[in-house]
């Protein structure tokens, strides 16, 4: 059945966009066809500052927020699907996000990609699966920017960029109903979203607020429990924006959101050996559970002169995370390892101030800043069976000066330069039974970048940069029994990069093109400590390197149709690593040589491809389709995931005050995972969704 509608809902697709052309042809003056066939110029503020992304030199994929409405995207993981070299981990333990190859080890609580929203960093990789609502463009900077971002940024960044009220009244109320088709019980899901903004005094005071409400069944089973919402799902979150300008140059705006999450998440299952069971189905004796709070407020005030501009950014995070999950994820008392209660509590305070040229028509344009942080994290984890009682306190203090300068000379050659000196202080202790263990971390680090670009054409630019980012160091607190297994040194890379953008056909077309290499150093790992009693550690003990290339295009051949697509490959290897880890049968430490093995989680390409149409008559048409190459999910390469396709179609009617869309995910419900441990030598995943259909209904007023 679900194989039928999922190819019946293709071949209306496709009859849909042949119609399209024929009756694109015949459309009127006064039609949406008649509007430009170009691609539009888009301005982010990547390097801190309004630019052309066009004319920057950095690889960077910016997502505006109507591309994110017309191809239902609803967070950062399905965002990643669109961005070539981006991979999502995404699980009920952690959300990890791989770019060119940079991954951090299981148990981190920090990301080598520094997500931010608005402008305030989310520290935790937990709170990196954010609902994407009421946004104005999300811009993805590929690789290390710790010339302007600092510690924690050494993959890339993400910035999630809100729509800002102005004198513009508009409102949406949007409700969307879906069912998992590629599920025998079709289980449902169901979402209502809203958002409104307006002025409160004309060209002064002006008001943004945003809300959304989901729940859902899930997709997974609890066979032990005869549980068929062990996935189910109760997520809500809501934003609000407070925007001023009591002059054209004073620009002042307070951001507030909040969430609240409440998830079953019994969806961790094996995949091989003895406990093994089928795909959407768990054998699990506990009540698996996630809780997610948080809420933030951000306050930016910008000020222009004629030839410069202040901006001063304040932020308060605080997010919390509990959880409960069965340990050994099976209902066998014979190898009951019970169920761990963890609770990770953080609050972020940081205030930035920058200083930058606004003189598009000067040879030399400049940025500097300040920046200052403080985080106070708490770890607390309990299990009863293994007599664990673990609390642990990590406090964070740091500051920054950075800069950037451009110099253009020819009118044609752009010279870039940016340093940062970052600093950080970090205090851990952990307490345990029988554990009572305090240590103290300081590092300076001097962060430089350089970049040479070129106009080759008045539509093409080509550029080389190298730059430098680390990862900070941290404390081991889930596996550390004394100070020697405690803590660990930050990491770092070199990133070299050469690139081209290019637009065509009186852009019409647009095509960029990246290549890289980057070189990591004292990176992360987990090694065994000798003794009577060995301990696990994570210790800076590989050299890893990755290499490869981005493609993206964007174009626009006629009126009413947009193709968007994109393509990374990379290799990414371990150079030097020669592991302390135990037998197979956990009664020695033996060494185990892991140089030339390919680095775990990191794809060998991704890809993505859209295809959108609009008719004057306001019927619209969208397919696209993802896919993610294999990849390993153990530093042995002994566990491969093979490659993968999705497929997201979608059809429906446009009008001036509403819309009607008929959409489907994973259409051809192809199985896959979105994440694989090497569980004591077996396969332990977590299931990719399955396909979904549902209608989508929106109202403007």
């Amino acid at each position: 059945m679900r194989r039928t509608l999922s190819f019946a809902i293709l071949l209306t697709l496709l009859l849909f966009i042949w119609t399209g052309v024929c009756l694109g042809e015949k459309a009127g003056p006064d039609s949406r066809q008649s509007e430009p066939c170009q691609l539009e110029k888009v301005t982010v503020t990547a390097r801190k500052k309004e630019e052309e992304v066009q004319k920057i030199p950095l690889s960077t994929t910016v997502v505006s927020g109507t591309l994110i409405e017309d191809a239902n995207i609803s967070d950062t993981n399905e965002l990643t699907r669109m961005t070539p070299n981006v991979y999502f981990k995404k699980s009920t333990s952690e959300n990890v996000i791989v770019m060119r190859g940079i991954t951090s080890f299981d148990t981190s609580v920090y990301s080598p990609t520094a997500v931010y929203m608005d402008d305030l960093m989310l520290p935790l990789h937990y709170a990196h699966l954010i609902d994407l609502l009421d946004v104005e463009r999300v811009e993805v900077l590929r690789g290390p920017q710790g010339s302007l971002y600092g510690g924690n940024s050494m993959a890339g960044v993400i910035n999630v960029v809100s729509r800002q009220p102005d004198n513009t009244k508009r409102m949406k109320i949007t409700g969307d109903i879906g069912s998992y088709t590629g599920v025998d019980n079709n289980p449902t899901q169901y979402g209502v979203s809203a958002s409104g903004a307006g002025p409160i005094i004309r060209d002064h005071l002006y008001l943004g607020l945003a809300g959304r409400f989901e729940k859902g069944d899930g997709f997974t089973t609890n066979l032990y429990a005869n549980d068929d919402q062990a996935g189910a799902i109760d997520r809500k979150n809501a934003r609000a924006i407070l925007r001023w300008t009591p002059t054209s140059s004073f620009d002042v705006s307070l951001t507030g959101d909040i969430l609240n999450n409440d998830d079953r998440i019994a969806v961790y299952r094996f995949d091989s050996g003895p406990y093994r069971t089928d795909q959407y189905s768990v054998r699990h004796d506990a009540d698996d559970f996630q809780k997610e709070k948080g809420y933030s407020q951000n306050l930016r005030a910008a000020y222009k002169w004629k030839t410069v501009k202040l901006l001063s950014i304040t932020g308060f995070r605080d997010y919390r995370n509990e959880n409960l999950q069965d340990y050994d994820c099976t209902a066998d008392p014979a190898s009951d390892w019970g169920a761990t209660s963890s609770e990770y509590e953080d609050q972020f305070i940081s205030q930035e101030f920058r200083l930058s040229s606004t003189r598009d028509d000067s040879p030399f344009t400049w940025l500097v800043g300040a920046y200052g942080f403080t985080e106070e994290t708490d770890i607390k984890q309990d299990n009863d069976v293994t007599v664990q009682h673990a609390a642990t306190g990590i406090d964070t203090t740091g500051g920054a000066l950075f800069g950037e300068g451009t110099w253009t000379f020819y009118e044609r050659l752009h010279t870039t330069v940016g340093l940062r000196y970052d600093v950080r202080r970090t205090e851990g202790e952990k307490r345990d039974i029988g554990i009572d263990i305090s240590d103290e971390i300081k590092d300076a680090e001097v962060l430089p970048k350089f970049s040479l670009g070129f106009d080759l054409t008045d539509t093409a630019y080509g550029y080389a940069t190298v730059s430098k980012g680390y990862l900070a160091g941290g404390y081991n607190y889930g596996l550390a029994t004394d100070k020697d297994s405690f803590a660990y040194d930050p990491e770092y890379t070199w990133n070299y990069e050469i690139g081209f953008k290019t637009d065509w056909l009186e852009r019409r077309l647009q095509v960029n093109l990246a290549l890289f290499y980057i070189q990591m150093t004292d990176k992360q790992v987990f090694e065994m400590s000798g003794g009577s009693y060995p301990t696990t550690r994570v210790d800076n003990a590989a050299k890893a390197h990755s290499k490869g290339v981005e493609l993206e295009l964007k174009a626009r051949p006629a009126r009413g149709w947009d193709i968007f697509a994109g393509l990374g490959y990379v290799d990414a290897e371990y150079d030097d690593w020669t592991a302390t880890e135990w037998n197979s049968t956990y009664t020695a430490l033996t060494r185990n040589d892991y140089s030339g093995k390919t680095l775990p989680n990191v794809p060998e390409y991704t890809g993505s491809l859209g295809i959108q149409y609009r008719h004057a008559s306001g019927l619209f048409a969208r397919a696209d389709v993802s896919a993610v190459g294999p990849l390993y999910a153990d530093q042995n390469n002994y566990f491969e995931e093979d490659a993968y396709g999705l497929v997201d179609l979608q059809l429906g009617y446009e009008a001036e005050t509403f819309d009607i869309v008929l959409w489907g995910k994973n259409v051809f419900d192809t199985g896959y995972h979105t994440i694989v441990y090497d569980w004591d030598g077996e396969k332990l995943v977590q299931d990719g969704e399955p396909a979904m259909v549902g209608v989508r209904a929106t109202l403007r007023f």
